[in-house]
């Protein structure tokens, strides 16, 4: 009879990577993670015990450490993430080396580090370099893999970053086995009197809704990018204000003119002059920007020029014909993403869904923590593709 190979969890969250090695077949030592709602959550549904321990402590002697057969960890990405502020000096930053120090005194077989691929970038990467080189002073070989959810059953567009460290002589570790793409429909389908399924509709007539009824499948309300997929403010004037045809002019000349006239050498846009919107619309604007300016569509930014709403996009509405986007802990406001036909946000248990946490994990607490531990956890099935593979190699 073969042995029933373990692992250990750590910075588990609610348990998306012990989800998918448990329904690999894994047997679970311990997990450990920091915040004690998560930790609760976890072990309301898991059968791996769940601790509330700070890892970034790397002197504290973990609970049942022995010899794990792989060890497991999601140590946070909001330090690295490019939605924020990449601080290098961020404390977050350095659990993905404190991981790696844990699980050197482990002495598993297999270590699985995940993270967003962010940390490569910049001097961000010196944390990942680190872990890397803990592991292989301790006689690991070691690999960077990426992976796109989607390809492991995952219906949503989602990169990740894997640190892989393994002992033997082989050179080279497997690649994981992917399956086939998973749909929005079905991840969706037959939602009725489940657990943390609450959906709010947005208030009748209020700005929000309005703005919803505008957003079709696939669209998002954006003034920096041109296309179908865009939907400027100037197209919503019952909430954003009226405007005539040439004021919508000028607004889509400088959504056009401000990634292409640069005045600094970073970001991706500059403010215009009015003598660039002037000279690209073949006639004097300056009216017409005043106008403009005093309606709340364009802002002065020293002597220069810009649009009011430069977000990327917002009300991003879901399409049963595409991914989802990448799960976060946004998922429930409306305001950042909406149902694919409902004027709404997700509920918990669809933003659970679209990660592939089985309907029988329950979440709890107020419903803003319980969206937080949907998004920062790791898409169960993903997690047993990688459990599947890891399996294979080890017998």
């Amino acid at each position: 009879m073969r042995k029933e190979l373990s692992f250990v969890s750590l910075f588990c969250g609610c348990g998306g990577l012990d989800v998918g090695f448990e329904q690999a077949g894994f047997h679970g030592i311990f997990s450990a993670d920091i915040d004690p709602l998560s930790v609760t959550v976890h072990n309301r549904n898991l059968k791996t015990p769940g601790h509330v321990i700070d890892l970034n402590t790397t002197d504290r002697r973990l609970p049942g450490a022995v010899n794990p057969d792989v060890v497991v960890a999601g140590p946070p990405c909001q330090g690295f993430s490019t939605l924020g502020k990449r601080r290098i000096n961020d404390p977050r930053n350095s659990l993905i080396v404190a991981a790696a120090r844990h699980a050197v005194t482990l002495r598993p077989k297999v270590v699985l580090i995940e993270n967003v691929s962010g940390v490569l970038s910049g001097t961000l990467r010196e944390y990942w370099e680190n872990a890397l080189s803990v592991l292989r002073e301790a006689g690991f070989q070691t690999q960077t893999r990426h992976v796109i959810c989607s390809r492991f059953g995952v219906p949503q567009i989602r990169k990740r970053l894997l640190l892989v460290a393994w002992r033997g002589r082989q050179e080279t570790f497997p690649a994981f086995a992917t399956v086939p793409p998973a749909t929005l429909s079905t991840a969706l389908d037959h939602l009725g009197g489940q657990e943390n399924h609450e959906p709010v509709e947005l208030k009748q007539n209020s700005a929000d809704h309005q703005i919803a009824q505008r957003i079709s499948q696939h669209q998002k309300l954006c003034n920096v990018r041109a296309g179908d997929r865009a939907v400027p403010t100037w197209t919503i004037p019952e909430v954003f204000g009226r405007t005539n045809a040439q004021e919508r002019e000028i607004l889509c000349a400088i959504r056009q003119l401000r990634r292409r006239i640069r005045v600094r050498a970073n970001g991706d846009s500059d403010p215009l002059s009015l003598r660039d919107i002037s000279h690209y619309c073949n006639s004097n604007v300056s009216a017409a920007v005043e106008r403009l300016l005093r309606k709340g569509y364009l802002r002065k930014i020293g002597n220069r020029i810009d649009l009011v709403h430069t977000f990327n996009g917002k009300f991003r509405r879901l399409s049963w014909e595409h991914p989802a986007p990448a799960v976060d802990t946004r998922f429930g406001d409306p305001r950042y993403y909406l149902h694919p036909e409902e004027h709404r946000g997700l509920s918990v248990r669809e933003a659970a869904r679209i990660q592939g946490f089985p309907d029988d994990f329950v979440f709890a607490g107020p419903k803003a923590a319980q969206f937080r531990m949907v998004g920062n956890a790791v898409p169960p099935p993903l997690a047993r593709q990688l459990a599947v593979s890891i399996r294979e190699f080890l017998r």
